[in-house]
């Protein structure tokens, strides 16, 4: 199967990440037809790069990043959508491997794992170590309840076919969108593939995520599993 870019479009969920933004949407372009900034209401000059670049430019609605990636599915126009992160942590390099199962009609979710490609962050520090442990436990539960192998359902790094995630009714807007499209995935016998992929440590600026989310994260998986 032929990697085919006219089928795809890229998603990056972004808020004040212009330092590196242009390299990425440089090193992104020759991979989709259409790439989208869905920013968080920047003031350091994204969307002037964002168009300088042939992107798109939208607002989200400040909920989180849920609502970024819920707001880039319903724009974009082709059926594939890659979700790439704008902190320069996903490889662009990777993005075949995540579209190509789609496209050639094995899957309709395709999410990179650390776990199995490898990751510069997690297990490097302490907070390395702390996301590594609640990824994994995290993990463990889904792969307990659905009887499936799964090492990373929390990695942003993503290709999902439109139309199979359409009728999940995504509803989280923050950090937890991630494991909710996993589970309702599952739930709904949507076909889901992990594959290894490299994660790059950050590039610039500072994580948006915060020790509480770790919690959270725990709870609402417990609701999405036994609710």
């Amino acid at each position: 199967m032929l990697y085919n870019k006219s089928k795809v479009s890229i998603v990056i969920p972004a808020k004040n990440e212009a330092e590196g933004l242009a390299g990425i949407l440089k090193s992104i372009k020759k991979y989709a037809d259409e790439i989208i900034i869905v920013d968080g209401h920047s003031n350091d000059g994204s969307k002037k790069i964002a168009l300088e670049n042939q992107a798109k430019f939208i607002l989200d609605h400040k909920l989180g990043r849920g609502d970024a990636v819920k707001l880039g599915l319903k724009k974009a126009k082709n059926e594939i959508v890659v979700l790439f992160d704008a902190d320069g942590s996903h490889r662009a390099s990777d993005i075949p491997k995540l579209v190509l199962p789609i496209l050639g009609g094995k899957a309709d979710i395709v999410i990179g794992s650390r776990r199995t490609g490898g990751s510069f962050d997690l297990n490097m520090s302490f907070t390395g170590i702390l996301r590594s442990g609640g990824a994994d436990f995290l993990a463990y539960m889904v792969n307990k309840r659905f009887k499936t192998g799964l090492s990373d359902i929390l990695y942003s790094f993503r290709a999902v076919k439109k139309s199979s995630v359409k009728d999940l009714d995504l509803k989280a807007n923050d950090f937890c969108i991630e494991q909710e499209m996993v589970v309702k995935a599952l739930k709904n016998s949507v076909r889901l593939l992990e594959i290894p992929t490299r994660e790059n440590a950050r590039g610039w600026g500072k994580s948006k995520l915060k020790t509480i989310t770790g919690i959270k994260f725990i709870f609402h998986l417990f609701y999405l599993l036994y609710m």
